[in-house]
């Protein structure tokens, strides 16, 4: 802009006389000049269309903007899919006649994650919707803004804030807190894979009985058998160390973790069950990672929820285990019995015709003994007045009986095993489940977004997926940590997607044992039991890793949240008698260190510039709250930064509505061209300040108004009063 020119000195009340008209030299450079730092618009009835708000930012001085569609398909005409091509083609006309650029389109913020969580746990019909959103606003963002960020608010899951891996280490370790109770009565979720649905909850002061399981009191060696060999201990002849504290069976066999059997109290005459805190469930989850070479980082690292669920599994597996070897080894028996007693039947038929009556007393006491080997005592059948025979018949219909109550009895048992073991090989924790997810889904949105801007007619610049971080307590990806991992292990996922000729089941249908042959037949996939099956790979591009790789980071950035990555400032925990300044030092210390963070790994491809008041949900211009956003934006720029960047301060509108842009420029240092102040000579820039809201830089308006200024002869105003 420039003020203070011959064009308008007529107006002012002590305009330049005989000064002769230079530029001032020398003017500071803005931090982001205005035509780079725009502001995003929405829609609605209470906006209107995208039209009407992109219209009136540009009014206001915008020269970019973003915009954010609404959630179609209900009563009102918003969303993505309610502009068709005319609508389209004004859009990408209006940026064009004005100059200004639309950087980006932002989903509907109804889309929360595309993990698929929703108010029931986890469904791919959720995921799937979605994901139908996002791919809508990567083809408007074709269509409109011609390339650039697609904004996606993330929350992919729930998770307790003080024992976040970013929160245990380093410089910032234990610095956050979700609130005071959050490291005692803290919740962790367990999904059951196979359908997403959240099965369990566990509180960290949760108590959870279970038993005691049976281990060596002492070391010794033995020979291994057949048991031995089944149970996966060792081969048949190979002597096995039992040491200490290993865990054993009844007869002293040593079993793996897997397999281990509830301590037998021989006094009390009942299995020993204790309480166990989630302490214990830790140290247990340890051991078992230690004894399956599980390390962390390795999808199959236990978790103190998953230990916890694995040990209340194994208990009831044991308990059904024992019914089964129980009834099992009477079946085995009975069934023997059966042909037996047959035998019995003919072999007494024979003797009553050859024994006296009076004598056959001897052979009823004798058949009911028999029929004392396979019955239990109350299914004897009366000896009274029936001859042996008869007695064995009676006491084989009640077998027949017996055999068919203990085979449902070990039937239910064996389906309960099997149930109990499969979903302890399903059952895991949340963050497993949602991240695998969440990494699906924005490997899907970039292949879309890589194929939009090689294939639409529209597209000349690259789209990219940019998830954005949220609000601390919608969960996973609010944390700048978080959202830098979600990123980078999003670009690996869609670089595997693009390389690799086959990929998981979507499904995530886990392998039978009749499946195995069939994927080694068809693809010649040497696979396991209860591993996820693998499928042909539908976006197999044949290309290297490494230009994978190039294409991923390509169309995988994120949006950087000026205000909501400031919402963390209510969980920042001071420090013993410290002062709220130096805890707002500390909190800004931590903040500008998550910048740099973010720039290191080079993942910023948007910025939503806002400043707060605290730690709540607001929307202030920039300079208006205490965020540190002119060293966040002036390290990002020393370092090359040179995505787009949008102001979302519509919070101070009430004040103004031009303040989201003006007070923005104002606090980025942009500064009004000037050729001098009136009557004083050359002068240093203006600044915003100096003449927002005000006549030119004055404070008053001109007395007086002539020449070419001035209206007409016949102008009047509506009092007829005429104007001097």
């Amino acid at each position: 802009m420039e003020f203070n020119t011959e064009y308008y000195t007529p107006m002012d009340r002590a305009y330049m006389v005989g000064q002769e008209i230079k530029a001032t030299e020398n003017i500071e450079e803005p931090l982001f000049p205005i035509s780079s730092v725009g502001q995003t618009v929405t829609e609605g009835s209470k906006f209107g269309t995208l039209i009407n708000t992109t219209q009136g930012a540009i009014r206001m001085g915008a020269g970019s903007i973003e915009l954010q569609t609404g959630m179609g398909g209900g009563m009102e005409a918003v969303g993505a899919e309610a502009y068709g091509k005319d609508a389209r083609e004004t859009l990408r006309e209006i940026a064009r006649a004005n100059q200004v650029t639309l950087t980006s389109v932002h989903s509907p913020t109804q889309i929360g994650n595309l993990s698929g969580l929703g108010q029931n746990g986890f469904s791919d019909e959720q995921r799937h919707m979605s994901m139908e959103e996002v791919k809508k606003a990567i083809r408007f963002a074709a269509e409109t803004t011609q390339g650039g960020a697609v904004v996606v608010h993330t929350g992919e899951y729930q998770r307790p804030i003080f024992d976040a891996p970013w929160n245990k280490e380093g410089k910032w370790a234990n610095a956050f807190v979700g609130y005071d109770e959050e490291p005692e009565k803290s919740t962790k979720f367990l999904v059951d894979q196979r359908t997403g649905k959240i099965i369990q909850e566990i509180r960290r002061n949760q108590i959870v009985y279970r038993p005691e399981w049976n281990k060596s009191a002492e070391g010794y060696t033995y020979t291994a058998t057949d048991r031995d060999k089944i149970r996966g201990i060792a081969e048949v002849g190979e002597i096995i160390h039992v040491s200490k504290g290993d865990y054993t069976d009844y007869e002293g066999k040593k079993l793996t973790m897997d397999d281990r059997v509830p301590l037998w109290d021989p006094e009390k005459k009942e299995f020993v069950v204790k309480p166990y805190d989630w302490k214990q469930f830790e140290k247990e989850a340890e051991e078992m990672n230690k004894a399956k070479g599980y390390e962390p980082g390795d999808p199959r690292y236990i978790t103190p929820e998953e230990a916890a669920l694995r040990a209340q599994l194994q208990s009831r597996i044991s308990i059904a285990r024992g019914w089964k070897l129980n009834y099992g080894g009477s079946l085995d028996e009975e069934m023997k019995g059966l042909g037996q007693l047959k035998k019995q039947i003919e072999f007494y038929k024979k003797i009553e015709k050859e024994v006296p009556r009076e004598e056959q007393w001897k052979l009823q006491k004798e058949a009911q003994s028999f029929l004392g080997r396979f019955l239990k005592p109350d299914l004897l059948p009366p000896s009274e007045y029936k001859l042996p025979s008869e007695l064995i018949e009676e006491g084989l219909k009640s077998l027949r009986q017996q055999i068919d109550s203990h085979k449902e009895m070990v039937v239910g048992q064996e389906q309960d095993i099997r149930e109990q073991t499969y979903m302890m090989a399903n059952v895991v924790s949340v963050k497993k489940y949602a991240k695998k997810q969440s990494m699906k889904s924005y490997a899907e949105a970039g292949i879309f977004a890589m194929r939009e801007t090689q294939n639409n007619p529209y597209a000349n610049r690259d789209i990219f997926i940019a998830p954005e971080n949220i609000f601390p307590e919608m969960g996973y990806g609010s944390h700048p940590e978080e959202l830098k991992g979600l990123v980078l292990s999003a670009r690996k996922e869609m670089a595997k997607h693009l390389t690799e000729k086959f990929v998981e089941d979507p499904t995530g249908h886990m392998l039978t044992k009749d499946e195995i042959e069939k994927q080694k037949r068809d693809y010649g996939l040497e696979q396991k039991e209860n591993d996820v099956r693998l499928v042909p790979n539908p976006n197999y591009m044949g290309i290297d890793k490494g230009k994978a790789a190039e294409l991923a980071k390509r169309h995988i950035k994120a949006t950087f949240d000026t205000q909501h990555m400031g919402m963390w400032w209510k969980h920042f925990k001071p420090l013993a008698g410290e002062i709220e300044q130096d805890r707002r030092k500390r909190f800004n210390q931590w903040y500008m260190d998550e910048v740099k963070e973010l720039q290191k790994d080079d993942i910023i491809g948007n910025i939503h510039l806002v400043d707060s008041m605290g730690g709540g949900h607001h929307h202030l211009p920039m300079g208006q709250g205490d965020l540190p956003l002119t060293d966040a934006l002036t390290y990002l720029k020393k370092k090359g930064y040179i995505g787009s960047i949008n102001s979302e301060a519509h919070g101070e509108a009430q004040m103004g509505a031009d303040r989201i842009l003006v007070e923005t420029w104002k606090a980025l240092g942009s500064p009004i061209y000037s050729f001098g102040a009136p009557g004083a000579g050359l002068s240093a820039p203006k600044q915003w300040g100096d003449v927002h809201r005000s006549y030119f830089g004055q404070q008053y308006p001109p007395y007086f108004i002539f020449g070419a200024y001035a209206p007409s002869n016949e102008f009047q105003l509506w009092t007829q009063i005429p104007m001097e």
